[in-house]
C-alpha cells in the first residue's frame, strides 16, 4: 500500500530540525580537538559515530569506513546515521532518516530518542537494508549514549554487526523445526511399517509412498537451507529453464488446495494466461509456494486465498490474493529477515527468502499492497527471459 506524499510528511516521528552547515562544521573542529573523543572512538570494538543534538554526524570511527566501504569520513558529516549507511528508507520521509513511516518501527532512531530524553544509554536491535543493495540486510545491536562536551549534548552511537548470530538463530530455528517435524513424520510411518501390523495392499502401498514423499521433503528442506546460506553469501547461481506459467500455477495449486494449512480454506486458480518465463523452476516453486502459505495463514475460515497471472510487454506477474488485510505496522516490517507475525521466534523467513531470491537471482520485482476493501495481494514481477550469469 502506497502511502501519498502528504500522508508520509505527517509522520513525524522524530523531530525534522537540522543543523546549519556552519553549526556542523563548527562542532566537527571542536570534537576533532577532544583527545579523549578520537581515543574512544578508535578503541570501540563496534562501528561508531558521534551525532549532534539533531542527530546529524559529526565524526566517525575507521571501522564504520571500512565496514560499508566508504573511502571519505567527510561525505558523511552532517548526515543522520540511516542517510550515512544508505538504509532504503532514509530520505522517505521529509526530513530525512528518522522522519519517515517506517522510522516508528527503527531502533536506531528509537535509541537515540530515548537516549537523548532521559539522558542515559539506550540499546536496541534494529534491522536495515540497504539502498546499494536493496536485498543486502543487516541486523544491528546500537547503543545510543550521551555526552556533554564543551556545552554541546552530543550522542555516541555505536553499532554492532550482530547480522551472523541472527542468521544463525533463525536458520536454525526454522531448519530445526522443519526437519523434525518431516523426521517425526517418517519415522511414525516406518513404525507402523515395522510392527507388521495388518495393513491392507492399498494401505501399505499408500504408507510407502507418504514416506517416499515425506523423504523427497526431508532432502527439499536440507537443499533449500544450503541454498539460502549460499544466496546470502552472494554465491547462489540460478538454473534457468523454460517454464509454461499455467503448468507452475497449477502444479502449485494442487500442491497446496489440500494440504493442512489449507484447513477450511479454498485456493482457486484466478485468469492466468497461456505464456512461458526462462526462470529457476526450483526457486520459483518455492517463492509462490511461500506466498500461497503467507496466503492461507492469513486467511479466515471459509475465505478464499486466488493465484492468478498478468502479462507485460515483457514481464509476467504472479499473484497471490486473499481477503484480509495487513495491519500497517506489519507492512512496515515486511521482508525483513526474522520478522514474523508467528508466535514462534525465527519463523519469518519466508517473505524475506521470497525478496532476496525473487530480487537479487531472479531479477524481479517483490512487493504487496494491502488496503480495505480489496484485502492483500503479494506480487512478483519478472522478466521472461533471465540472462545466465556468466
Amino acid at each position: 500500500m502506497h502511502n501519498t506524499a502528504d500522508e508520509t510528511a505527517a509522520i513525524e516521528v522524530a523531530p525534522l530540525r537540522r543543523a546549519s552547515r556552519e553549526d556542523v562544521r563548527r562542532a566537527r573542529s571542536r570534537i576533532l580537538m577532544e583527545e579523549t573523543i578520537s581515543l574512544l572512538m578508535e578503541t570501540m570494538p563496534a562501528y561508531g559515530l558521534i551525532l549532534n543534538e539533531e542527530r546529524q554526524v559529526l565524526a566517525v570511527n575507521d571501522r564504520l569506513l571500512t565496514a560499508f566501504g566508504i573511502h571519505d569520513a567527510t561525505a558523511l558529516v552532517g548526515k543522520r546515521p540511516g542517510e550515512a549507511i544508505n538504509c532504503i528508507h532514509a530520505d522517505e520521509g521529509v526530513g530525512g532518516c528518522g522522519t519517515g513511516k517506517h522510522c516508528a518501527g527503527c531502533g536506531a532512531v528509537m535509541a537515540i530518542l530515548q537516549s537523548q530524553q532521559q539522558g542515559h544509554s539506550a540499546t536496541r536491535e534494529f534491522r536495515i537494508t540497504m539502498d546499494v543493495d536493496r536485498s543486502a540486510s543487516l541486523d544491528l545491536e546500537v547503543t545510543a549514549t550521551p555526552m556533554h562536551v564543551g556545552g554541546m549534548k552530543l550522542t555516541v552511537f555505536s553499532m554492532r554487526d550482530i547480522s551472523a548470530e541472527k542468521r544463525r538463530d533463525v536458520l536454525e530455528r526454522v531448519f530445526f523445526h522443519d526437519i523434525i517435524n518431516t523426521a517425526g513424520g517418517i519415522h511414525g510411518l516406518a513404525e507402523v511399517l515395522a510392527r507388521g501390523d495388518l495393513l491392507t495392499p492399498e494401505q501399505d502401498r499408500e504408507y510407502r509412498l507418504w514416506m517416499v514423499n515425506l523423504a523427497q521433503q526431508l532432502v527439499e528442506e536440507v537443499t533449500y537451507q544450503q541454498e539460502l546460506v549460499s544466496a546470502e553469501k552472494g554465491d547462489f547461481r540460478p538454473t534457468l529453464s523454460a517454464l509454461s506459467v499455467p503448468e507452475l500455477l497449477r502444479e502449485t495449486q494442487a500442491l497446496y488446495a489440500n494440504h493442512d494449512i489449507a484447513s477450511g480454506r479454498s485456493l482457486v486458480l484466478g485468469a492466468v494466461p497461456e505464456c512461458h518465463i526462462v526462470s529457476d523452476r526450483a526457486i520459483l516453486r518455492r517463492i509462490l509456494g511461500n506466498m500461497v502459505k503467507n496466503a492461507l495463514e492469513a486467511a479466515k475460515a471459509g475465505e478464499v486465498v486466488t493465484i492468478s497471472a498478468e502479462t507485460g510487454s515483457d514481464t509476467i506477474t504472479l499473484c497471490v490474493h486473499n481477503p484480509g488485510v495487513i495491519p500497517l505496522d506489519t507492512q512496515l516490517q515486511i521482508f525483513q529477515r526474522s520478522f514474523s507475525t508467528k508466535a514462534d521466534a525465527g519463523r519469518g523467513i519466508g517473505t524475506y527468502s521470497i525478496k532476496l531470491f525473487g530480487e537479487r537471482y531472479l531479477g524481479g520485482k517483490v512487493g504487496f499492497c494491502s488496503r480495505e476493501p480489496d484485502g492483500t495481494i503479494f506480487s512478483i514481477s519478472l522478466p521472461r527471459e533471465l540472462p545466465s550469469r556468466s
